[in-house]
């Protein structure tokens, strides 16, 4: 992936076993939060190359569907939880798995979800400001030419989240949209990298973003008082920001994200990605309702 560039990073496949995880004991290791310790199998036994789901939390997917298992060729990609692997050169004698760093998709690829995606490093204590403004940069690029496919707006959906997981230090990020019959703010798209909670989001963020229709972020939700609700249901929650998905007729959706583990985490150069971010996601569902209602009889 990234061939010559520094982002690049390549891992020789020998013949026999191996493992992809997050954890030291593994073959091939990637120190994200969407991989499990030991996530997924590859097998080579000189010609073909076989890899298979080690009961991961989530998953491993070949041409945009989760696979238990699959036979992997020169030029395929294959990917672990947000980690897009691509394997070159499967009919040497050692191919190689390639695995890049602090790049981001191509969603003009013919499956956005199944091209180049990873995720960046663990960032340094202080981490350079220009390269977060590139990364980010490189992210609205990206997103903008999702709008100009033709991918089904769940897929288009997911893919401006996965997006912002590659440049924002989120434990949770969701889109929810408003649901035509309840009028109630349902979950579209959730990424978690904690462990489980009754909700993985902030009602009481989600509630006060609705009420007053703009984009805002929380130094500290577990006690901050001027939210609606019981404080109690965000004991957990230290940051967290959110902005109203609105193509113009009123907040049809939010895109939501926290962190369970630092206050005031999201600076402001963030909350203005996200705001894009979400306004992008407001174009595409407003094309789909256009096309929805122009399709009708």
């Amino acid at each position: 992936m990234n061939p010559g560039t520094a982002e690049e990073e390549t891992f020789m496949l020998p013949v026999g076993t191996s493992t992809i995880g997050r954890t030291k004991d593994n073959q091939i290791v990637c120190m994200h939060k969407s991989l499990s310790r030991k996530h997924a199998q590859l097998d080579y036994d000189g010609k073909r190359v076989r890899i298979a789901d080690l009961q991961s939390k989530n998953g491993i997917y070949f041409n945009g569907k989760r696979v238990p298992a699959c036979e992997i060729l020169e030029g395929d990609t294959f990917r672990c939880g947000d980690i897009t692997f691509l394997v070159e050169g499967a009919t040497t004698r050692s191919p190689r798995i390639s695995v890049g760093a602090q790049t981001l998709p191509s969603p003009l690829a013919l499956d956005a979800s199944m091209s180049k995606r990873v995720t960046k490093v663990p960032p340094p204590a202080v981490l350079d400001d220009d390269q977060r403004y590139k990364d980010k940069l490189f992210l609205l690029i990206r997103a903008s030419e999702l709008l100009v496919g033709e991918q089904p707006l769940e897929r288009m959906l997911d893919e401006l989240v996965v997006l912002a997981v590659q440049v924002l230090e989120v434990d949770r990020i969701a889109l929810l949209a408003l649901d035509d019959k309840t009028l109630q703010m349902k979950p579209r798209v959730i990424k978690t990298f904690v462990g489980a909670a009754p909700r993985p989001y902030s009602k009481r963020v989600i509630d006060w973003v609705v009420d007053k229709g703009s984009p805002t972020s929380f130094a500290d939700v577990s006690r901050d008082r001027t939210l609606p609700g019981d404080p109690k249901e965000d004991a957990s929650i230290k940051s967290a920001m959110a902005v109203p998905i609105n193509p113009g007729g009123g907040t049809v959706g939010v895109l939501y994200a926290d962190s369970v583990s630092q206050a005031d985490a999201f600076r402001p150069d963030d909350l203005a990605l996200f705001r894009a971010l979400a306004n992008m996601a407001a174009v595409a569902m407003d094309s789909h309702a256009l096309r929805r209602g122009s399709e009708k009889p």
